[in-house]
């Protein structure tokens, strides 16, 4: 259950993230879409920066929702494996 879980979030965050780096492409050109690419931290930090420019705030809050839902579920699983190491 976790498992899926974790999958549709990570997919909804790379949707997100291969959208917000085509409006840095299209806004910035080359060179700092490679970046972009390269380093998905600066394309999310980009976005915020330019979201109003850009009309992608609630496309910002989806993709930052999604990853504070990535990171919640990824304790959880952790935690739940707990018991198994005591062992």
């Amino acid at each position: 259950m976790l498992g899926t879980l974790s999958y549709v979030l990570s997919i909804g965050s790379l949707i997100c993230f291969i959208l917000v780096l085509i409006k840095l492409f299209q806004s910035e050109g080359a060179l700092k879409g490679i970046l972009g690419l390269i380093c998905g931290l600066y394309t999310f930090i980009w976005g915020w920066m330019h979201q109003d420019k850009l009309g992608v705030k609630n496309l910002m809050l989806y993709w930052t929702l999604l990853i504070i839902a990535s990171i919640v579920l990824g304790v959880m699983g952790g935690v739940a494996l707990m018991p198994k190491f005591g062992q």
